[in-house]
C-alpha cells in the first residue's frame, strides 16, 4: 500500500506535514469522484505545468488549500482549527514525492477503508463497534462526542441516505486532528459546508451554559471508555443529556 513519506520532515514540521498529506489525499479523492476539477490527479499536472511560472509544487498545494477553504475552512484553513498548524511551505522535494504517491493510492477505496486510513494518519482511534449504532430518523439530531473526529457520523450518513452531516449531526472535536478528520469526512460525503464540526475544550461539556449542552439532541454517540473514550454514561452523560439515547461503541 502506498503511503506518504515523512522522513525528511523535522519534528516541528511533522504536524503540518500530516495535516497537509491528509488534505492532499482528500482533494485527490474528491477529484477522482468528479466533485472538483482535476488538478492533483491530472496527467503530468498539465494545467499547473502550463501556468506555474516560477511557482513550486508546494505553492500548488497552498493554492488548492486556499481555494478549498472558501467553502470548507475546516479543515483547509489552519486558523479555523484553533491550533498553531504552520502554513509555511513544506520542502518542495517532499511535496513532489507526495504528488507521486497520489498516483499509487486507491482514490476510490471503500468509505470504511478510506476513513480508517485517514484516521490512522492523524493518530486517531479506529476500533469502534459502528454496527451497534441505532437507526437515526431524518428529523432526529445527533451529537458525536470528542475523540472520534466524526467517524461515527460518517458511518451513519453513509449507511442511511436520508441523513446529512449538516442537518442531522454536531461533531464535537477535542483536537486539530479531530477537526481535520471531520472536515475531510464532510468532503467525502459531499457536504456543502463543515460548520457541523466544532472545537471544544476538556471542560466545555461540563459547563451547563455551553451551547452544546443547550442543544436538544436525540442521540449522543461516542467512543466507549474501554477503548479510550473520555466519558461514561452513568455519572456524566446521562446527567448532561437526560432526554437523549446514549450510545458508546
Amino acid at each position: 500500500m502506498a503511503t506518504f513519506d515523512f522522513r525528511e520532515l523535522t519534528d516541528d514540521q511533522l504536524p503540518s506535514g500530516k495535516w497537509a498529506a491528509a488534505l492532499l489525499h482528500a482533494l485527490a479523492r474528491d477529484e477522482a469522484a468528479g466533485r472538483r476539477p482535476e488538478r492533483l490527479i491530472e496527467p503530468r499536472l498539465g494545467t499547473w505545468t502550463r501556468f506555474r511560472g516560477r511557482l513550486t509544487e508546494a505553492d500548488l498545494i497552498a493554492l488548492l488549500f486556499e481555494d478549498a477553504a472558501v467553502l470548507h475552512p475546516i479543515p483547509f484553513d489552519p486558523a479555523a482549527l484553533g491550533e498553531p498548524i504552520k502554513s509555511d511551505p513544506l520542502p518542495d522535494a517532499v511535496v513532489q514525492g507526495w504528488l507521486a504517491t497520489l498516483a499509487a493510492l486507491d482514490l476510490k477505496a471503500s468509505p470504511p477503508s478510506y476513513v480508517e486510513e485517514q484516521a490512522r494518519l492523524l493518530g486517531l482511534p479506529t476500533r469502534m463497534a459502528r454496527s451497534e449504532l441505532h437507526v437515526v430518523k431524518p428529523h432526529q439530531r445527533v451529537l458525536e462526542l470528542p475523540g472520534t473526529g466524526g467517524q461515527l457520523s460518517h458511518h451513519l450518513v453513509s449507511s442511511q441516505r436520508d441523513l446529512t452531516l449538516q442537518d442531522n449531526f454536531a461533531v464535537a472535536c477535542g483536537s486539530w486532528q479531530e477537526l481535520t478528520l471531520a472536515g475531510i469526512l464532510a468532503l467525502d460525503l459531499g457536504a456543502p459546508r463543515s460548520d457541523f464540526a466544532m472545537k471544544i475544550g476538556p471542560e466545555d461539556l461540563r459547563n451547563p451554559a455551553h451551547p452544546l449542552r443547550q442543544r436538544t439532541v436525540d442521540f449522543v454517540i461516542g467512543l466507549h471508555p474501554d477503548k479510550g473514550g473520555l466519558f461514561r454514561i452513568q455519572d456524566q452523560l446521562a446527567i448532561w443529556f437526560p432526554t437523549a439515547k446514549i450510545l458508546l461503541v
